[in-house]
């Protein structure tokens, strides 16, 4: 999956448009400071989901974190729920 990162004032997603959907899925985020940022939205078109299109923003938003020496704050529900699956993620996760 060819997954796309942008940012512009503070302001941020992971993007990527499925095989066979006709819209963009996207994982967005607010920047709170150089180390932290804030989860805010995820988005797959329905003619996308079940496909773990979700869970790749997700996981591709991690190795992000990771590589880049961020933590992350989930307040988009999936993302929170997604965090609560995955303990070992905790390195990355801000409470």
């Amino acid at each position: 999956m060819d997954i796309k990162f942008t940012e512009h004032n503070g302001r941020g997603r992971w993007s990527v448009t499925p095989g066979g959907a006709d819209e963009e899925a996207e994982m967005t985020f607010s920047r709170n400071n150089d180390q932290l940022i804030m989860i805010d939205h995820t988005f797959v078109p329905e003619s996308a989901r079940g496909q773990g299109v979700g869970e790749a923003l997700a996981e591709r938003a991690v190795a992000d974190a990771r590589e880049k020496g961020w933590k992350i704050i989930p307040v988009c529900t999936f993302f929170k729920a997604q965090a609560e699956a995955h303990p070992d993620w905790d390195d990355v996760i801000k409470g």
